[in-house]
């Protein structure tokens, strides 16, 4: 066989015997076999050149290899094969030999030439050769999906159980959960010819007479070089495969010679039925190996199975099917089996089937030291919130911006200038409205198919709103002796605007360049002005507290005493002094001076002239005390009710330190793009009553309440006179004289606070119409990537914290944790410092930050009939989410959820650990910077930290979170506190530390890559055999073995499947050795994969 060639693109490491003993197959087992001449260099020495010429080969093609033999005889050994990968097959009209084609591979100098015997032969192998390779195949099967979901409705493919078509559905997934379980183990298999011991799995496959057809239930986990395996990975057996007593069971052994190419050979076999263990004692059942020969091997199995005992507390009556006749034989399960119960199960949870879809469960079973086994459960799930929840934020973002074009639209009629500026604006809002509809209206029709967004389409715009890969990962540990404990983990993909992409950062540089924008604009340094928003908050809530304090004057003018109207009367002129004080702020006057003048012949200011605006900014300014016009060089200057209150405040300003950062989400998110120099109101009008004699006119004609001064002496002046109206009332008057006494001043007062709020409002709308007029292009960007990457990671976050009360919901020590302090979510992030992923960083960070404005509330769901989907309300700033729970669950939470108003407001403490870990961070580190990441790491600690404090004071010992753990909290936190100061590369102890912290103190735990599939695969399963490890004390030897098999055969393989359709992570070689080891996925695992 030395002869044999291999031909294709790259290389491939193949079994040259393997392949020979394929070629040789009969012809039923081809696609198409024939003659044709194949171009092949002849030439016997080094220095004389070779000339081409074409020879007759027997070519046979079976899948993508075509085989060529040297003649017809097929008993010899062919000279080679091609890989058809990566080429293309044409006509070539300028060869020599006629009827001659082509195959060409992609990217390589060699390509192969053929000709046929005639124009139709040579047709006929163009076409079929064209047809022979996977991506053709994989091509037509994408074509016919789609033809088929067009005209159906529905995916003809179940993604969620390995291809399987029809598709069934999520809501009937517990009738797919296992009944039954069985434990495998392995003695004396032979050694190979070279005395090593085997690396082996087993496979299992049923038949249930009179069926014939054998189908696999499951296989084991690969051990290498052992002869005497015990597997940790368990078979699971379904209700949907009806197993009986007669059911016949066949377990084949397999020898794994190399994983990379999957090359396998029989050990042997052993055939049962499932009434022959059932009968054995403990349900144990020892049988002999029969070899590939026929005979004994020497080696014996074991199969042990029992039950899995079932819990219908949350399960309706009319989903309890009859018995399986193969559950009444069962006995007892042998005490170091302890039967597994389902009450907590998933799927079996009315509350949680509510919200989770299409679980995938493994389950492996270790040996003890004490000579128990541990049985350990991985559960993945597709949440039901990665669609809903997108929705109802892409609906709160279209309230907020409709809000904006309300606001923009309320002014009235502005000078020309001005109203373009406000055109322009309003398109732009419009703009946004019609991006956020279209994507609104793509996931309102999206009722089939996944729950979760493919990693394959993050970048996909219609979806961009939607997490990514958004997954619960659950981890059941039952070990006898003790409770049963769950741990959860939720994976998602980064919260990046992905479909935006990272050519110019992502947001931390956007608002960055966005604060440059606005020092080059602003006038002298900026100190901690009130933001405007807030302003008008505190004039809308002191409005709405002089409107009680009116109500309660006119109830005692009614129903008491002059004494008490006074005593009222006083309450209301305490809230007149303090709205008129708010209102009194320099900037508010300026702010409205400028809305006035914008009516009438106001412009506004050029874009990009910080010189001019800074000159403008040194006129003075100028205004009688009493709200009279002054004038100075002809031109008209309104100053802040006073020449030296504004001076003062002008100059405290000045001089404060500068800012270079600006953070653009504060207490109201809705302002946060015009929350830049405010100053810039405080400008000379003289620039802007050029060409117009009639702006001195205009002011001085108008009356004292024209201006803001004006209005806000209004207010003390109706307030005087309702104080001097109660004063001169007698003592004797009657109740309709009380009431006529001060009627007429109350209605002044109220229609005053009312002009004063409008106005108000018009004036803070007006300066953000002229800040968002500064950066307008800027500004928008911002606010759409802001609010994609807020939606992705509220969904997740919004995962997390309703799972972590339902898991909870008896624990009265973790709810009254919540209610005092909040939950606190560490969002782990492995992305690097380099390229994309720097973007997707900056992105992340700033989106989990703005987490910190989400609450949660508790409410009983008193529909039956209405879903469980959590209840989105409030604004960008103040998100509320209201969580329906049934009245079971509802119940069972402490008094104080059920008090009026709905119970207290849960807040959240979002923190962020980042470390990179693949070949681009070692570039960063190499050449690159990782400061962001240290900045990431160093400001959640400082977060963790507050909250460690307000944990070890309000959260007793006794109500914390039990442990087996040797490692106290204060300890924990010292550690963390070193690896974060710690210079050092690739730190992953920062996420180990950090991950343990936060389960002791009851947190909420995510986890993050790229696509959350395969980096975050390997942080996963590490978590999970981590805290096998330290919470029940897993053997050391069994660590990396427990490690690799769930890598290898547990949920996370299962969900790159779901995501790119093969089961491999996506790593290459030089990845791998980049990887910190523990992060290594296992030989056979990985290799080339869609690019996500």
């Amino acid at each position: 066989m030395s002869m044999f060639r291999y031909s294709g693109n790259g290389s491939m490491r193949y079994n040259a015997k393997e392949l020979a003993f394929i070629a040789i197959q009969p012809a039923k087992f081809f696609t198409k076999e024939g003659p044709l001449y194949m171009r092949t260099s002849q030439g016997s020495h080094v220095w004389t050149r070779k000339k081409d010429v074409y020879n007759e080969r027997w070519c046979r093609l079976r899948g993508n290899l075509l085989f060529y033999f040297k003649g017809r005889d097929l008993l010899s050994e062919p000279q080679g094969v091609i890989v058809l990968e990566q080429c293309f097959v044409k006509e070539e009209y300028a060869e020599i030999q006629s009827f001659a084609f082509c195959i060409e591979f992609v990217g390589e100098e060699h390509n192969q030439y053929f000709a046929a015997h005639s124009a139709e032969l040579r047709d006929e192998w163009v076409a079929i050769l064209q047809k022979g390779s996977y991506e053709s195949l994989r091509s037509q099967f994408h074509s016919l999906r789609a033809q088929l979901l067009a005209r159906t409705g529905q995916d003809p493919i179940d993604e969620e159980r390995h291809g399987v078509v029809g598709k069934s559905d999520p809501a009937e997934s517990s009738s797919r959960e296992p009944v039954l379980e069985m434990s495998i183990s392995c003695t004396e298999l032979p050694k190979n010819n070279h005395g090593v011991s085997p690396s082996t799995f087993v496979s299992i496959s049923c038949v249930t007479p009179p069926d014939t057809r054998w189908s696999k239930s499951g296989q084991t986990e690969i051990i290498d070089q052992n002869s005497n395996p015990f597997f940790l990975t368990t078979i699971a057996f379904e209700t949907s495969r009806n197993i009986s007593p007669i059911t016949r069971l066949r377990a084949n052994i397999y020898e794994v010679q190399d994983r990379n190419i999957h090359k396998v050979v029989p050990i042997g076999q052993v055939i049962c039925s499932f009434r022959d263990i059932v009968t054995s004692p403990e349900n144990r059942l020892v049988l002999d190996v029969i070899g590939t020969d026929g005979s004994k091997s020497g080696a014996t199995i074991t199969l042990l199975l029992w039950e899995l005992e079932q819990s219908d507390i949350s399960r309706p009556t009319s989903a309890i099917k009859p018995e399986n006749p193969l559950k009444q034989m069962l006995g007892p399960p042998p005490q170091a089996t302890p039967r597994r119960t389902r009450s907590m199960s998933l799927s079996r949870d009315n509350y949680f089937r509510a919200l989770y879809c299409s679980p995938c469960t493994k389950t492996y079973r270790y040996p003890d030291v004490d000579g128990t086994h541990v049985l350990v459960q991985e559960i993945m799930v597709e949440s039901k919130l990665s669609f809903s929840i997108p929705q109802q934020m892409i609906k709160l973002f279209l309230r907020e911006e409709r809000k904006k074009l309300e606001e923009l639209n309320m002014f009235g009629e502005l000078s020309r200038d001005w109203e373009d500026v406000r055109s322009s604006i309003m398109a732009e809002h419009v703009h946004l409205t019609v991006r956020y509809n279209e994507s609104l209206e793509h996931l309102s029709k999206r009722t089939r198919g996944p729950q979760f967004k493919r990693s394959v389409d993050k970048a996909e715009r219609l979806l961009e709103f939607v997490p990514i890969n958004l997954h619960l990962q659950r981890l059941r540990v039952e070990q006898p002796g003790h409770r049963e404990k769950m741990y959860d983990v939720v994976t998602v993909g980064a919260p990046a605007g992905h479909s935006m992409k990272f050519k110019h950062g992502g947001l931390k540089r956007l608002m960055q360049q966005y604060s440059d924008e606005q020092n080059r604009s602003a006038i002298g340094s900026i100190g901690q002005s009130p933001i405007p928003a807030e302003q008008l908050a505190k004039i809308g809530e002191l409005k709405r507290k002089l409107d009680w304090s009116t109500s309660n004057l006119m109830m005692a003018a009614k129903h008491f005493t002059i004494d008490t109207m006074k005593s009222k009367a006083h309450d209301l002129a305490e809230k007149v002094c303090e709205i008129v004080v708010v209102c009194e702020a320099p900037f508010m006057e300026n702010m409205y001076n400028q809305y006035r003048i914008a009516q009438t012949n106001g412009k506004p200011p050029r874009k990009g002239t910080a010189k001019s605006m800074k000159n403008q900014s040194h006129q003075p300014h100028q205004s009688d005390p009493d709200g009279e016009c002054s004038h100075s060089s002809g031109s008209s200057n309104i100053s802040a009710g006073g020449g030296g209150r504004g001076a003062n405040h002008r100059k405290s300003t000045h001089s404060s330190p500068s800012s270079n950062h600006v953070e653009l989400r504060g207490k109201d998110y809705e302002a946060w793009e015009w929350n830049g120099a405010i100053e810039d109101f405080v400008r000379s009008t003289s620039s802007n009553s050029e060409g117009s004699s009639g702006g001195q006119a205009n002011g001085c004609a108008s009356s004292s309440a024209a201006t803001w001064h004006g209005i806000c002496h209004k207010l003390h002046a109706n307030m005087e006179s309702i104080m001097q109206a109660i004063e001169l009332l007698p003592d004797s008057a009657s109740v309709k004289e009380r009431e006529s006494a001060i009627d007429s001043g109350v209605k002044n007062l109220k229609e005053s606070v009312r002009h004063l709020e409008d106005q108000a409002r018009y004036s803070v709308g007006f300066y953000r119409m002229q800040e968002e007029n500064k950066n307008l292009t800027l500004l928008q960007t911002l606010q759409c990537r802001r609010d994609v990457v807020l939606s992705q990671a509220i969904s997740a976050l919004i995962a997390g914290v309703i799972t972590k009360v339902r898991s909870n919901i008896h624990n009265v020590g973790f709810l009254n944790q919540a209610c005092r302090i909040g939950i606190l979510v560490d969002f782990e992030s492995l992305l690097s410092t380099y390229g994309d992923e720097m973007g997707m960083i900056e992105d992340m960070s700033v989106g989990i930050k703005d987490l910190e404005f989400v609450s949660f509330k508790f409410a009983q769901n008193r529909n039956i009939d209405a879903d469980l989907i959590p209840v989105i309300g409030g604004t960008r700033s103040n998100i509320i989410v209201t969580v329906p729970l049934p009245q079971t669950l509802y119940n069972e939470l402490p008094m104080e959820f059920h008090k009026g108003g709905g119970g207290p407001t849960i807040s959240v403490h979002p923190i962020m650990f980042s470390v990179g870990m693949n070949e681009e961070q070692s570039l960063a580190e190499l050449f690159g910077d990782t400061s962001l990441q240290d900045v990431i790491n160093r400001e959640s600690l400082q977060k963790l930290e507050i909250y460690y404090e307000q944990f070890i004071r309000n959260v007793p010992a006794e109500a914390r979170l039990p442990t087996e753990s040797s490692l106290a909290l204060d300890v924990l936190m010292s550690g963390l506190q070193h690896h974060v100061a710690a210079k050092k590369n690739k730190n992953m102890d920062i996420l180990h530390v950090s991950a343990q912290l936060i389960r002791r103190m009851n947190g909420v735990r995510v986890t993050s890559c790229k696509s959350a599939k395969d980096r975050t695969a390997m942080s996963v399963t590490l978590e999970q055999c981590k805290i096998l490890q330290d919470e029940h004390q897993m053997p050391s030897q069994m660590f990396a073995h427990l490690l690799d098999t769930m890598r290898s055969e547990g949920t996370r393989r299962d969900n790159t499947r779901k995501n790119v359709g093969v089961n491999k992570y996506a790593f290459n070689n030089l990845q791998i050795r980049a990887f910190p080891k523990q992060y290594r996925p296992p030989e056979g695992t990985y290799g080339k994969t869609v690019v996500t």
